[in-house]
Parts: C-alpha cells; sequence; structure tokens
C-alpha cells in the first residue's frame, strides 16, 4: 500500500512540476500564417493540422491528411524555401464560403498572399516561385486555416496517373 502512495504521489509531482502547454498566441492573421508555413515546410503536419478550422477536421481525418503530405513530400523531394506572408484582408463569409463549402458561419475571416520558392523532383529536379491565396477564420483570440483538401487530393490523384503513364 505504501508503494503505491509512493508512486501516485510521484506520478502527481511530475504532473505538477510539468508546465501546461499553452497554444501559440498570434497577435496577427501574418504572424500565425507564417507559424503554420514554417511547421509546414519542416514537416510538421500535426501542427499544422491542429490549426486547421474545427469545420474541416469534421470532414478530413487526420491521419488522411498526415498520409497525403508525408507521401508527397516523400515521392516528390519537396523543400519550401523563402516563404513570404502578405498583408492580411478582412473578408466576409460569403467569400470563404465561395472557396470551402464546408465553412460555418461564426468569427472574422481574412485572405491573405503566400509566396515561396518550392524544390521538388519530377522528371529532374527542378525549383519555381508560386503564390497562393490563404483564407483563415479568427475566433476569439484563436486562429484557424482553410484548406482546399478536395482539390489537394483530387490533383495528387491525377499525379499518380501520370507517373503511372510515364
Amino acid at each position: 500500500m505504501l508503494n503505491n502512495k509512493i508512486i501516485f504521489l510521484a506520478v502527481l509531482l511530475v504532473f505538477l512540476a510539468t508546465p501546461f502547454v499553452e497554444a501559440e498566441s498570434f497577435e496577427s492573421p501574418e504572424s500565425f500564417t507564417e507559424y503554420v508555413y514554417a511547421n509546414y515546410a519542416d514537416e510538421n503536419f500535426e501542427e499544422v493540422y491542429n490549426n486547421f478550422a474545427a469545420e474541416l477536421k469534421r470532414v478530413l481525418a487526420e491521419e488522411d491528411y498526415l498520409e497525403f503530405q508525408q507521401h508527397n513530400f516523400e515521392k516528390y523531394k519537396l523543400e519550401y524555401t523563402e516563404i513570404e506572408v502578405g498583408t492580411a484582408e478582412e473578408i466576409t463569409f460569403e467569400e470563404i464560403e465561395a472557396e470551402f463549402e464546408y465553412a460555418r458561419d461564426f468569427g472574422s475571416y481574412y485572405r491573405l498572399q503566400v509566396s515561396y520558392l518550392l524544390k521538388f523532383s519530377r522528371l529532374g529536379r527542378r525549383e519555381e516561385r508560386s503564390e497562393k491565396d490563404v483564407y483563415l477564420r479568427k475566433i476569439n483570440d484563436d486562429f484557424q486555416i482553410f484548406w482546399d483538401y478536395e482539390s489537394a487530393l483530387s490533383d495528387d490523384q491525377a499525379a499518380n496517373r501520370d507517373d503511372q503513364d510515364e
């Protein structure tokens, strides 16, 4: 019985001594987007997924997202560098809804442009500068990102068919 109490107290002390993990707090849509893209470039896909809009998480399982991203990064040897985040503009829910049918109306919405240098292997090593519109929502003090998963998944399936034809 004494051993059980000692074990319980030891576990309790470790728990109390461990600082609580707090969610990142971001001052602006730009700083949040920089954080998400830095994690994406570092292949920290779990953290990216954790910052998805809640309704996106309901329609896209974490395992599916992680598998999709890991597969693409490995297959094409993707590297994202020189990431630059533009200034956010506040937009209406209707604009979000036009882009993402899974979106629900609550919070404030933003659109930003992100540019980056993408290095990849496909028929040889290549690189290209890309720009992309990124859509966010802020609820209370938390930002969430939207992602066009249907388009990305169907683009990947088309690329896989192309690869099999070569």
